[in-house]
């Protein structure tokens, strides 16, 4: 042979690979998506949502994982190969659980919906061109065997601990569920060799989504152990102190008939209990129209406190953080009935009942005498509509978010001198120009006072309101803490500004005749968030305060 000869046949022996290549690729086109050679990436959306991905061709795949995912795409092609087409779906198999698998060529992918139950003589696809096919009793068998057909059975819900608002991982979970022909298959679980740290109320509350047919804890303060029984005794375990306990917890479930899951759990972990939380109220009896405080010693930052009150006072407190406290005041509409109220308080898995006592109180009637014009011009539909919209968002607001500002008794707000003339009081009905039909609930005080008189802050606090509205006129509102914030209104000019702190007696305004008044007019008005109250009793007997 000639070296030209030589020459040619080399370079065809060159160009083989690529002819090779060429050829593999024509063929792949060629041929059905569906031909388990001809799929580079299947996957599986169950009906719950979970996603499988099978690769053969994935970058770093392990010999095992390409071995696994070439053998589960094999699998789902010959069920296709070997179903039998029919002329539509059957009604009942219609709603039943689906699957979404799609798979994927070089260039191309096919999406195919699996419908399956726990019976494999009732299984069938659909495929791309809506084509429907019967899926044979022997490969939907083994269909309903695999781990992605796992959410078709009940039993596959495995064991779920809780404790606060954790998931406990257990150190090991051996979890089997009951399949459609009687037998057994286990279930992946995630344990963890590591010991966690959760929290838990007083009680040592936990829960299982799964009741246990047998559970045994063992709870350790140190090296000592504190407890060792059954779950339905661990109430018993007392605790009056922040703890960091230990638990040892091993649980069952049985195989026994009407069960679709068995298995057995064992749990170790750290706990921060917390004390329990305790509550008291400040004062056992109130008028209608005053307010009581509730102090809660122990609460833990982040748990939440629940209030019920039998009669309903319709309103819910809020409660905030007070030193080494929580605090809440609770106002009782003077609108609202005597008789005693039972409040019920819940935290952290504790509840306690507190009794408040309400006596009733009679608030007189009295003519309000003012101008048709000023009536006209402050207290109508748009003027009241106007000061609710305005106001409503200040009074419900809680700006001064931690701790009181108030101390002591309060005062009335205004001078001496002009203390003395009280024309209005807190509670008492006003009948305007003399009418019933036209009265109203006057929920403050009013003073008689020349344009001009200083307007002082009844206590400490901080300004969160200045302004005007037709009804009110020139207005100012301090806030004291927890929800408490006195009003000031009918004023010629303010001597604050918005966010200004001020003490107990500081000027912060003088009175005018702005709004619905007629003439010199301070008015004076306290409220709980937007439940006005009587001033009366604070402005001789100082705010009680349990520090338990």
């Amino acid at each position: 042979m000639n070296n030209k000869a030589k020459a040619v046949i080399f370079v065809l022996l060159l160009f083989i690979p690529t002819y090779l290549a060429v050829a593999a690729y024509v063929t792949s086109q060629s041929s059905s998506i569906e031909d388990s050679r001809s799929v580079v990436k299947m996957s599986i959306l169950d009906p719950d949502g979970s996603l499988y991905t099978y690769a053969p061709e994935a970058e770093n795949a392990s010999e095992d994982e390409i071995r696994a995912a070439e053998a589960e795409i094999a699998f789902l092609t010959s069920i296709n190969k070997n179903a039998q087409e029919q002329t539509a779906m059957p009604d009942a198999i219609a709603d039943a659980e689906t699957f979404t698998v799609t798979y994927e060529g070089f260039n191309r992918s096919s999406v195919y919906t699996y419908y399956f139950t726990d019976d494999p003589d009732a299984a069938f696809f659909r495929d791309p061109e809506d084509n429907i096919y019967k899926i044979t009793s022997e490969d939907a068998s083994a269909f309903l065997c695999k781990d992605y057909a796992a959410c078709l059975y009940n039993g596959s819900e495995y064991p779920v601990l809780t404790v606060g608002d954790a998931t406990v991982i257990p150190q090991s979970l051996d979890w089997r569920y009951q399949l459609f022909n009687g037998t057994y298959r286990p279930m992946e679980t995630e344990t963890t060799d590591e010991t966690h740290n959760y929290r838990m109320n007083a009680r040592l509350s936990m829960s299982f989504n799964l009741e246990p047919d047998v559970i045994d804890i063992t709870v350790y303060d140190g090296d000592s152990v504190i407890y060792k029984d059954n779950y339905a005794n661990l109430s018993q375990v007392s605790i009056t102190e922040q703890k960091q306990l230990r638990f040892h917890i091993e649980a069952k479930w049985y195989e026994v008939d009407g069960k679709e899951g068995q298995g057995e759990a064992v749990y170790d972990f750290m706990a921060t209990v917390n004390a329990p939380a305790s509550f008291y109220l400040n004062v056992n009896t109130i008028t209608n129209g005053e307010f009581c405080m509730i102090t809660v010693k122990d609460k833990p930052e982040d748990e939440e406190i629940t209030f019920v009150s039998e009669p309903d006072l319709g309103f819910t407190p809020v409660f905030v953080e007070d030193g080494d406290y929580y605090r809440a005041l609770v106002p009782v509409n003077c609108e609202r009935p005597s008789g005693v109220y039972t409040f019920t308080l819940s935290c952290d898995g504790v509840t306690q009942e507190l009794v408040l006592n309400v006596e009733d109180k009679t608030y007189a009637s009295s003519d309000y005498n003012i101008s048709s014009t000023i009536v006209g011009a402050t207290r109508t539909e748009a003027t009241l509509a106007s000061f609710e919209e305005i106001m409503r968002p200040v009074a419900q607001s809680l700006s001064v978010a931690a701790d009181h500002l108030f101390e002591g008794t309060f005062t009335q707000g205004v001078t001496d001198d002009v203390a003395k003339w009280l024309t209005g009081g807190y509670g008492r009905w006003r009948l305007i120009n003399g009418s019933e039909t036209n009265k109203y609930q006057h929920m403050g005080v009013d003073y008689l006072a020349s344009v001009g008189s200083e307007v002082s802050a009844v206590n400490n606090g901080v300004v969160i309101y200045v302004g005007e509205t037709d009804y009110s006129g020139t207005t100012v509102v301090i806030e004291h803490g927890l929800g408490l914030k006195s009003w000031y209104c009918h004023l010629s000019e303010s001597a604050v500004q918005l966010g200004d702190t001020v003490k107990k007696g500081d000027v912060i305004a003088y009175s005018g005749e702005s709004g619905f008044c007629d003439g010199g007019t301070v008015h004076v008005g306290l409220s709980v968030f937007d439940v006005a109250v009587c001033p009366y009793t604070y402005w001789e007997n100082e705010i009680v305060f349990n520090n338990p």
